[in-house]
């Protein structure tokens, strides 16, 4: 049993060192980033868009929802959106969620949605709606990558906090034009 143990934990110390994951150092929670989903794809990649052609009065947003996995104590969690090309991040892309504000997929899996909002600067995200309504993903083509995002969370248990990201595994790329070619009737 030790040796599972320390096994377990090891583990988790590599997850947590490749930024995905992280432990809590009282041990008192866990988490990791499972997925990220965005309102348009490209091929079998999900991918942002500043401008869209096709997408009615949506022709400058973009659903992005971020799905986690949280184990343990849960006070309430940090969720932002961050540009992959710099340490720097809009503060409209950041919300504190309550543990009884999280949508709760499963047992102990959650996801957060934003509408991120590109009119009002040339890349995203730029602007958001915490909560928006989702919408069905979309096929596209797309033109001029711009950059890339990712999500970040900070998890307060109470006793103690913890923070991981998506940079290494779950990055969105943003393009700056994309057409709607179909619906793929896949949820955000």
């Amino acid at each position: 049993m030790k040796r599972i143990l320390a096994a377990a934990v090891g583990l988790s110390g590599i997850l947590a060192a490749c930024g995905s994951a992280g432990v809590a150092p009282d041990g008192s929670g866990s988490g990791r980033i499972e997925q990220m989903r965005t309102e348009y794809k490209l091929g079998n990649t999900f991918v942002a868009c500043d401008n869209i052609s096709g997408n009615g009065a949506r022709n400058t947003q973009t659903n992005v929802a971020v799905r986690f996995v949280l184990s343990g104590a849960i006070d309430n969690v940090d969720v932002s959106l961050k540009g992959a090309t710099t340490s720097q991040y809009d503060s409209n892309f950041k919300k504190n969620f309550k543990k009884s504000e999280l949508e709760a997929v499963d047992a102990n899996t959650y996801r957060a949605i934003f509408n991120a909002n590109s009119a009002t600067g040339p890349l995203l995200p730029q602007s958001i709606i915490i909560s928006p309504t989702p919408v069905k993903v979309k096929n596209v083509t797309a033109t001029n990558k711009v950059g890339e995002f990712y999500a970040a969370l900070t998890v307060n248990t109470g006793t103690s906090s913890y923070s991981f990201d998506g940079n290494n595994f779950f990055r969105v790329p943003v393009y700056s034009n994309c057409t709607v070619t179909g619906e793929t009737g896949e949820n955000v």
